[in-house]
């Protein structure tokens, strides 16, 4: 059997001369199965092929709002709803519980996991809707954001990007101006304090 393995998975590479290909084949595919990003919360039909209106969700983490990891045990089965499309999402205002439901994915913080489309009596497809890296939703209330102190961070690394606050519009970097304030009040002055004042107006900093 052929010693040669991907660089990354190390999955083998049987080569042509070799015999006993399914103990390589077999082994790869425990491996893929085993890696986070491909079976970790992954859904499937509870059944292959497909005999009823039930899944599967795997084991696996996610990050909390705070951004500490939590473990989701998994579930089998899971009921989804005849003829309709289902949404299959950790919800994260609930302590990650798993929510079933066929409106959608919600605004609050959430884990997508997958959109089942259901038939009369079978599952006909299985849309994964993982998001590496990410919780949708809202920022729990308490959570603070730590910055470096050597090099810092930008929000917006361009003044064509679009930024606001409160609700309002983003907008791209207000046009200040390169005008300079003299000792005295004088009309420049006044326009250099309205560009300021529009400024924290458009970007929603005040009211």
């Amino acid at each position: 059997m052929s010693n040669t393995y991907t660089p990354n998975v190390q999955l083998a590479l049987p080569a042509p001369g070799d015999r006993n290909w399914n103990v390589a084949l077999s082994g790869d595919f425990a491996a893929l199965d085993a890696l986070a990003p491909v079976g970790g919360l992954v859904v499937a039909t509870n059944e292959n092929p497909s005999a009823s209106l039930n899944v599967r969700v795997a084991p696996g983490l996610y990050i909390r709002q705070d951004g500490t990891v939590a473990s989701y045990p998994g579930v089998a089965p899971a009921a989804v709803t005849a003829s309709v499309k289902s949404y299959l999402y950790l919800d994260l205002t609930n302590s990650g519980a798993l929510v079933v439901n066929t409106t959608g994915f919600p605004t609050t913080a959430h884990v997508r996991l997958a959109i089942v489309v259901a038939g009369a009596t079978t599952i006909t497809s299985v849309a994964d809707a993982r998001l590496a890296f990410k919780a949708a939703g809202s920022m729990a209330d308490g959570v603070n954001l730590t910055l470096g102190t050597a090099v810092g961070t930008q929000i917006a690394t361009a003044s064509t990007q679009k930024l606001a606050f409160f609700g309002k519009t983003p907008i791209t970097q207000p046009a200040m101006g390169a005008a300079t304030a003299g000792t005295t009040y004088t009309a420049n002055e006044q326009a250099m304090l309205q560009a300021v004042y529009n400024a924290v107006r458009n970007l929603g900093l005040g009211s």
